[in-house]
């Protein structure tokens, strides 16, 4: 008898099928509830009947028919899929990973649900922990757009450029219609890592300067690494009072001025400092970074040649005229 009851409801699974494809959507969910009536522990039946359901958009029903087929078969992995897709789409995350999570409980390699947990975390702002998943899905599938673009951009925003710019590249090579944005994408990359440098140089500025014997200028220096510019330029105004061609003075303040947005007057104090010292590498090099922030990208390049003409081995100088080249390249203005 069993085996009847069974017959007949693959029968009525069936015809539920073919009218659903017909669009008959009435008939097919009665056939489908016949299959049910004909063989209540079969869970493939009411997912489909969820599928029904989803598909004739009756979410709250889909989702009862899910759940049903979870009940009479807990690792029914289908089911557990839907319903993180429907939660997720109506804004229930954390319930959507979870029954993500079911589904790679009984099955580990399921890409798709990989996936989904980690694009999950991240809409709820905990993108380093979706890393680990999208790292997962790329050992099953290592050619998976969606996921190197994901991780490029994390990586970027996390300011881990390196590997950003590695999945950015393997995106360009796996679809090659994404080369335009994955250009200006590196492009943007390597134009942080910049100006990433130029910072850390700001705060080593004490090691190309030298503090002398000068207690005001040890102190200027100290407000310039800390980024007190004001505080800065008082204490070097102090000393150009006494000593209108201190060098250390003078760059002190071309540099604070710099950091109060006076990029003009900062210019004016440094080509002071080059007509008394000529080749002085650190005017040189502030001279340059004001005029690439001020979009003058031939004169920041004069400037670095300069430098590189003076002292090859300078810190920052071939990145910087790599940069300037990338600007030119890419359409810098105010050239």
């Amino acid at each position: 008898m069993a085996n009847i009851k069974e017959t007949y409801a693959q029968r009525h699974y069936e015809s539920a099928l073919d009218y659903f494809e017909q669009g008959n959507y009435e008939k097919a969910l009665q056939q489908i509830d016949n299959a049910i009536q004909k063989s209540p522990k079969n869970p493939d039946y009411y997912s489909t009947k969820g599928v029904f359901l989803h598909r004739m958009n009756d979410i709250p029903k889909a989702v009862e028919a899910y759940q049903k087929a979870i009940e009479v078969f807990p690792g029914h992995t289908f089911s557990h899929y839907n319903l993180g897709i429907i939660f997720m789409k109506n804004g229930k995350i954390l319930q959507a990973i979870q029954q993500w999570e079911e589904v790679i409980r009984n099955k580990p390699d399921d890409v798709d649900s990989i996936f989904n947990i980690a694009v999950a975390l991240s809409k709820l702002g905990k993108a380093k922990q979706a890393i680990p998943f999208y790292k997962k899905v790329l050992e099953y599938d290592p050619g998976h757009v969606m996921t190197h673009q994901n991780l490029a951009v994390i990586y970027r925003d996390e300011c881990d450029y390196n590997k950003a710019k590695k999945h950015f590249n393997i995106l360009k090579d796996l679809d090659s219609t994404y080369s335009e944005i994955v250009d200006k994408e590196i492009f943007r990359c390597e134009e942080q890592e910049f100006l990433a440098k130029i910072e850390e140089e700001k705060k080593q500025t004490a090691s190309f300067i030298g503090t002398g014997d000068n207690s005001d200028i040890g102190r200027a220096l100290s407000a310039l690494i800390k980024e007190n510019f004001d505080e800065a330029l008082d204490l070097a105004n102090i000393v150009l009072s006494d000593s209108p061609d201190d060098k250390n003075a003078l760059l002190v303040k071309a540099q604070a001025l710099a950091g109060v947005c006076k990029d003009e007057e900062a210019l004016k104090v440094l080509n002071k400092v080059i007509e008394l010292f000529p080749n002085e590498l650190e005017a040189y090099f502030q001279m340059g970074t004001i005029s690439l922030n001020l979009g003058k990208y031939s004169q920041a390049m004069e400037y670095f040649q300069k430098i590189k003409k003076l002292d090859a081995n300078y810190p920052l100088v071939d990145e910087n005229l790599e940069l300037i080249r990338k600007y030119i390249v890419n359409g810098g203005q105010n050239i």
